[in-house]
């Protein structure tokens, strides 16, 4: 007996299932897998120590999707598999960076059906799309995941960002390879991912002392720091630098007051992730005492929005989510220089 989670339905139940030909467990990525069955392929989350059981291969349309997505990040992935056409609703039309996507939500093709707890469910439900994709993040609508499963629309959660290692994040392009029946096509993204990610990883300078990085800005009166074990901490070890906060090593993220983190970064080289900002004189005017960090003198403070359009969609949330090796690559070349041109960086510009 095992426990089984059928299409939308939330609750845990406890069924006899045919036993699995062989089970697909992902190199890095954690929270699911794929087992293949006897004429057919099943899709499964991993919860502690149980096996949460979702669609089977045989209940996904053969082609002609159609999906709406309540994240950019979910879309990232589906373009990277070239399948962009099948998106036919997104959560709000200004988070997407992809020029297809962007054409499409210009010309009415694509709906926004608002965001998790404000979603326009009428709206959805009319849309009639095969699959709404989503997150755990947030999302207890229990009325909706009847009317869903009712409807024969099967919602999926997508919880990579609870992945904290960046190749764990990228791997679930195979989760979106096995909702379009192009697994192999998935499975050979993800190799090249991988392989680029590893070799811009040994090809990082060796440095007897290497730099210090900090993160983030304060967001209303506090200063959110990523944990030493999180996907940034290990971004920043794998670029070949060293991270502030690495001994925080039990929580994602750690509340602190300015006052904190200045004291603890004092000898800090470079600074990224600067929430919104685009330039020293927008940080300033928010709050004068970031001209008193360490970087911010130096001039050594980037942010990850270089490739964000008119609407504010940032590329870094969509195509940055799967392409971990091209945000490494960014990270390399700005820890490896005291200036670097902002023209060889992929998402990363200097903030200046």
């Amino acid at each position: 007996m095992i426990a089984i989670l059928m299409g939308c339905n939330p609750a845990v139940q406890k069924t006899d299932v045919d036993k699995p030909l062989s089970y697909h467990r992902m190199s890095y990525a954690q929270l699911f897998g794929i087992a293949t069955f006897d004429g057919y392929e099943q899709l499964f989350y991993l919860n502690g120590n149980d096996t949460i059981w979702s669609l089977k291969s045989t209940e996904l349309p053969q082609s002609g999707m159609k999906v709406a997505v309540l994240s950019s990040v979910f879309a990232g992935f589906i373009e990277e598999l070239g399948l962009q056409n099948s998106i036919i609703a997104v959560d709000n039309d200004k988070y997407f960076n992809d020029s297809q996507l962007v054409r499409r939500i210009k010309n009415g093709e694509i709906s926004s059906v608002g965001e998790e707890g404000q979603l326009q469910i009428e709206k959805l439900l009319g849309l009639k799309p095969d699959l709404l994709i989503t997150s755990s993040f947030g999302f207890n609508n229990q009325s909706l995941k009847t009317r869903l499963k009712h409807l024969n629309i099967h919602m999926l959660m997508c919880d990579n960002f609870k992945e904290q290692h960046p190749l764990a994040r990228a791997e679930w392009i195979k989760f979106f390879g096995f909702l379009y029946h192009q697994s192999q096509m998935a499975d050979s993204i993800f190799v090249a991912i991988e392989n680029n990610y590893k070799s811009i990883r040994n090809s990082t300078p060796s440095r007897q002392i290497k730099p210090k990085v900090m993160t983030d800005a304060m967001y209303s009166e506090v200063w959110n720091v990523p944990g030493g074990n999180s996907y940034s901490a290990r971004l920043i070890e794998d670029a070949g630098a060293e991270y502030i906060f690495m001994d925080k090593k039990e929580l994602y993220t750690y509340p602190l007051n300015l006052e904190s983190v200045l004291k603890a970064t004092a000898q800090a080289d470079y600074w990224i992730h600067v929430n919104q900002f685009r330039t020293q004189e927008e940080m300033l005017k928010v709050n004068s005492r970031y001209a008193l960090f360490r970087p911010f003198m130096l001039n050594h403070v980037y942010n990850n929005n270089k490739r964000e359009n008119a609407f504010g969609g940032n590329d870094f949330w969509e195509k940055g989510a799967v392409r971990a090796d091209l945000v490494l690559r960014d990270l390399v070349y700005i820890f490896s220089a005291d200036k670097i041109s902002s023209d060889k960086l992929y998402f990363y510009t200097l903030v200046d």
